[in-house]
């Protein structure tokens, strides 16, 4: 009965599914770079805390800047190599995003290489790996899940909830907490989680309290949050009011409307 969910790409498959062999990056592909929490750097074996990665499809290719590196480097799945960045041609672009103005891109394009989970690439002496951040595993705060994740965060901006049925949650609110389980490596988490975390944002002044629970990677249906707490889909809502359990939204259906689906739940167990 536990039902595996689908998983987002690894960073190896991702460049795979954005290569396009033998084709060059045009300067109008160079832009819509958006920033993602799945990956980390590391240089000359030590984690760079301070590393922004941005990814653009249009352009095939990750954006990487840390302080470590000599400059910014472009990573392009489209030709498998890597060339050097002007920092004063990088130009906010939104939120979170960036685009490369023209004439960004300086010096001969540099080789990378795949390795277990990553990437390995050198900057003028300088070695570098872009690696898969492993996921959100146990407690996790609204706080903790933006900074994780940012596209939870842009997501979040974006959807447009009913007014209406927020506001009535809350009217119907006492005593209610909402309990979320959820895996950071699924593709419906992605997709859906960031309407939840909206409508969390616009009940912050009201009695509703929202907690969080990540499923690690590694074997997520071992958890024993799972067996506890009856999970079979990612994301679970499950919503109590004074401790005892009212209802659930459940996957992709519950959560294209996680405000109307915890309005019903409310309604039906005033």
């Amino acid at each position: 009965m536990k039902l595996p969910a689908v998983r987002r790409s690894s960073v190896l498959a991702m460049v795979a599914c954005l290569t396009i062999s033998g084709a060059a990056i045009a300067q109008d592909d160079l832009r819509g770079f958006q920033l993602v929490g799945d990956y980390q750097l590391f240089l000359q074996g030590q984690e760079a805390p301070d590393a922004q990665l941005y990814l653009s499809r249009t352009a095939g290719a990750f954006l990487v800047v840390a302080d470590g590196l000599p400059s910014p480097v472009l990573l392009s799945a489209r030709n498998q190599m890597t060339r050097k960045v002007q920092l004063l041609k990088i130009s906010p672009a939104g939120e979170d995003t960036l685009d490369l103005l023209p004439g960004a891109l300086f010096g001969p394009p540099m080789p990378f290489r795949p390795i277990p989970k990553g990437l390995e690439f050198a900057v003028d002496g300088v070695l570098a790996q872009l690696r898969q951040r492993p996921s959100w595993a146990g407690e996790a705060t609204l706080t903790d899940l933006y900074a994780h994740e940012p596209g939870y965060r842009r997501d979040a901006s974006s959807y447009e909830s009913d007014p209406a049925a927020v506001a009535e949650a809350a009217a119907l609110g006492a005593g209610v907490e909402v309990r979320v389980v959820f895996g950071s490596w699924c593709h419906v988490c992605e997709r859906f989680m960031p309407r939840g975390l909206k409508v969390h944002e616009e009940l912050q002044d009201s009695p509703v309290r929202f907690t969080y629970y990540g499923l690690g990677d590694d074997n997520p249906w071992g958890d024993a949050e799972v067996d506890r707490l009856g999970v079979t889909e990612l994301p679970t809502a499950i919503v109590y009011r004074n401790g005892e359990e009212i209802g659930r939204f459940i996957g992709g259906p519950g959560w294209t409307s996680p405000e109307v689906s915890l309005l019903n739940i409310l309604r039906e167990n005033p």
